[in-house]
């Protein structure tokens, strides 16, 4: 069982620490041009590639690669990426900033657009108009319409800006009043329509996808960044059999697997899923268990494929958290350093970053060592063979 006896407790392998800060939005902004449930902080990957990689021009992995952070902060670092994620949501918001288009450009692209045109009655619009005025809706579809047939790299940067600005709690987003990380049922948003008073006011969808767009591009990126980000692989996989990526071709993986039963990415979704067209399909399998031996089974099998990926002597950074199940508080990280035993990594350390609250956390009513994955518990394994 998860942390039974606390095995590793006492390990002189286990460093504590404030190895990254615990503000909010540290990083270059261009990583938070999109919110994504059960990511990390820019700073989390950056700190391992600055402890690991003595030279640029590295290889760094994620096989569970979420928004992209890990990827686009090897690119800021001088090195190029692996993404791999199973979900075709992450591939798009990872790719999508693999080029990040000069502003003026993206300001030309997105005033060209004509987002007046008439389109088409749906019926999922029944779905949608608890979200949007229906004039805000028309716009967004049209907006589809331009993102099918314009595969250019501003479309494509204008696609991820909008996504980002398609649901929220605030004026800037195209929505009423709703969660900005979650989309919630369009029965549940009616219900809160309802009980707050309020319905979907025209917004113009424009003028918030600029606005965003000026805020995220404020601060340059290094001029160096598309000269590795060109060489980045975006790979649409399970994390325990990624056919595209080469044997011992990586420098460094830093990843985050999901956790127990913690994030329905489906189902959270499911907005930013229309607008992107993506579908539902019975061989997109996530990685979601609830059972801890289904979830060290898995975590056993990615271990093994990662360390075919990695050249020998090259580290992988595995970040956990410690989950409350029942009365209990499972401590993922000893079941990751049992599950390498025999994989061919070896257990090299754990850094355990101490920290407090964000305004997040406590937003999910996450509690300090309680409840939820406040600490983050980073195993460190070496490739020996």
């Amino acid at each position: 069982m998860a942390g039974a006896g606390r095995l590793l407790k006492d390990s002189d392998k286990i460093i504590f620490g404030e190895f990254w800060t615990a503000k909010q939005r540290q990083g270059h902004p261009i990583h938070h041009t999109v919110s994504y449930r059960a990511s990390f902080k820019p700073e989390l990957p950056s700190f391992f590639m600055k402890e690991f990689l003595k030279k640029k021009n590295r290889v760094v992995y994620d096989p569970f690669g979420g928004r992209g952070t890990t990827a686009i902060q090897a690119n800021i670092e001088g090195h190029a990426a692996i993404h791999n994620d199973i979900h075709p949501l992450s591939l798009f918001l990872a790719s999508a900033r693999q080029y990040v288009p000069k502003f003026s450009d993206l300001e030309k692209k997105l005033a060209s657009l004509d987002l007046e045109g008439e389109v088409e009655d749906d019926p999922f619009d029944k779905n949608l108009l608890p979200f949007f005025h229906p004039r805000t809706l028309k716009e967004i579809k049209n907006l589809k319409k331009y993102m099918m047939i314009d595969d250019s790299i501003e479309m494509k940067f204008i696609s991820l800006i909008a996504l980002s600005r398609l649901h929220g709690h605030s004026s800037g987003f195209f929505s009423v009043y709703t969660f900005p990380q979650v989309s919630i049922p369009p029965e549940a948003q009616a219900k809160n329509n309802a009980k707050k008073g309020i319905l979907p006011e025209y917004r113009p969808i424009k003028p918030r996808i600029l606005q965003k767009m000026k805020r995220d591009l404020a601060m340059p990126i290094p001029p160096f960044y598309h000269e590795f980000s060109k060489n980045n692989i975006y790979s649409l996989s399970s994390a325990n059999s990624v056919p595209n990526v080469e044997s011992e071709s990586v420098d460094l993986i830093v990843t985050s697997p999901p956790f127990l039963d913690k994030v329905d990415y489906e189902g959270d979704n499911w907005l930013r899923h229309w607008f992107l067209d993506i579908r539902k399909s019975k061989d997109r399998k996530l990685s979601i268990f609830s059972n801890l031996s289904d979830w060290n089974e898995f975590i056993r099998s990615t271990l093994k494929e990662s360390a075919r990926v990695l050249k020998k002597g090259s580290y992988m950074v595995m970040e956990v958290g410690e989950v409350k199940k029942g009365n209990s508080i499972l401590y993922l990280d000893e079941d990751v350093v049992r599950m390498a035993e025999g994989t061919g990594l070896v257990w090299s350390k754990t850094y355990v970053q101490t920290q407090n609250f964000t305004k997040l956390s406590n937003c999910w009513q996450v509690s300090n060592n309680e409840k939820g994955t406040n600490s983050n518990r980073c195993v460190v394994l070496r490739k020996v063979n």
